[in-house]
């Protein structure tokens, strides 16, 4: 699924990340990651001046199908 990510949020200490943002029909959706790349996703959106948008598994999401 493609989600237009707007926040990413890692715990401290933590090895998973967690992300909001809308689907296609502008549900609001929110799912999980490795920290890595989600660490990397959220870089991404605190300096983007176009949306960005993340292929997310149907395992990831945690809420908003």
């Amino acid at each position: 699924m493609r989600i237009r990510v707007q926040r990413v949020h890692i715990p401290a200490l933590s090895t998973i990340g967690y992300g909001e943002g809308h689907d296609p029909a502008e549900r609001r959706v929110r799912f999980v990651g490795d920290h890595r790349p989600m660490r990397e996703l959220g870089r991404a959106v605190s300096t983007a001046s176009e949306p960005v948008y993340a292929e997310v598994e149907d395992w990831q999401i945690v809420e908003g199908r």
